[in-house]
């Protein structure tokens, strides 16, 4: 009698196991109402996107006045225009900014210019001149990689070499990493997301489906997990050949509980064709949300076609630039 309990209470343990295993594993699919911010967005086609505290900021590569937007977040309403357009002192020919604000600034520098510096939020709002350059020391020590928070950058390394990023940490060089495709040491084409207070460091590719997470702690990354790619490429001669049918992540973002990355549904929505400029017939409209442990708990349909994500970890709110039909900015409660 005392066996058969035994055995009895086993087997219920075993299966609420399972129940919790088979719970955890259930995604939540559901579409989610927007919030329009903006019904005017007037761009070719919108650059990057960033949260910057109360601000939302995004780029415009084809402006012919100021590359760089700035939205109050809340409502919307566009505050002011950044980064002066032209071949003049102070002035950009082809302009970019960092995706991250660091004391409500961005590092913005010319691509087919020699104009480097920062593009001040803070002076923006009061009235004044927003660009800051780099002084001349500045322009000596300032590594050339992407700068995460204050005194904190990264870059590639070359193919072939063991690791995939190099860091620049206070001035303290290391090597960090995995290749999204083991068999072969070569790069490529990534998106970054990174929170300052936690340490997270996102990483997705935008030529296969592969996502990766990476924690700071002192002065170095450390490897967390990653989701490996099991289509969308081939090797040929030694050389990753991708599928631009399939494709990677379109975006990539931080929120409160969740990752986000922005992708199409790979095997139900299969591309007869690469998605080239604002095709909205090819666009993503699906959200996929990760926690913090690899898992895909929700897929989210953002009901029209997304060009651009941005989300920070206070909240867990997504802002989106999507057509419907026009460009427009929009905001979702996740």
């Amino acid at each position: 009698m005392y066996k058969a309990i035994k055995i009895f209470a086993a087997c219920l343990c075993g299966m609420v196991i399972l129940g919790c295993q088979s719970k955890q594993r259930e995604v939540v699919r559901e579409k989610v109402l927007f919030q329009i911010l903006d019904s005017n967005i007037m761009t070719r086609m919108p650059g990057s996107m960033s949260v910057a505290g109360d601000y939302l900021v995004w780029e415009d590569p084809f402006a012919r006045d100021y590359f760089v937007n700035v939205h109050d977040a809340t409502t919307g309403e566009l505050l002011g225009k950044m980064g002066k357009v032209g071949e003049g002192p102070s002035e950009f020919i082809t302009g970019g900014i960092g995706t991250n604000c660091i004391n409500n600034r961005f590092f913005a520098s010319d691509a087919n210019g020699n104009t480097n510096g920062f593009l001040s939020i803070d002076s923006l709002i009061a009235g004044g001149n927003p660009f800051i350059p780099l002084s001349e020391e500045e322009e000596k020590v300032r590594p050339h990689m992407t700068e995460l928070q204050q005194g904190v950058f990264i870059g590639i390394t070359e193919d072939g070499e063991e690791r995939y990023f190099r860091a620049n940490i206070r001035g303290r060089e290391t090597a960090f990493g995995v290749y999204p495709i083991k068999e072969v040491r070569q790069h490529l084409g990534n998106t970054l997301a990174y929170d300052s207070v936690s340490g997270m460091l996102a990483c997705c590719s935008f030529s296969v489906p592969y996502l990766a997470l990476y924690q700071k702690e002192n002065d170095a990354f450390k490897f967390r997990w990653e989701i490996e790619p099991e289509i969308g490429y081939e090797i040929s001669r030694g050389r990753i050949v991708t599928d631009d049918r399939i494709g990677g992540v379109f975006g990539l973002s931080l929120c409160k509980d969740y990752i986000v990355s922005l992708h199409r549904d790979w095997e139900n929505e299969p591309l007869e064709k690469p998605v080239r400029g604002r095709d909205e017939r090819l666009l993503p409209h699906l959200a996929y949300l990760y926690d913090y442990n690899a898992n895909l708990v929700k897929v989210v349909d953002l009901g029209v076609p997304v060009v651009r994500i941005a989300s920070d970890r206070r909240n867990n709110v997504l802002y989106a630039l999507a057509l419907n039909p026009d460009y427009m900015l929009l905001k979702y409660e996740l």
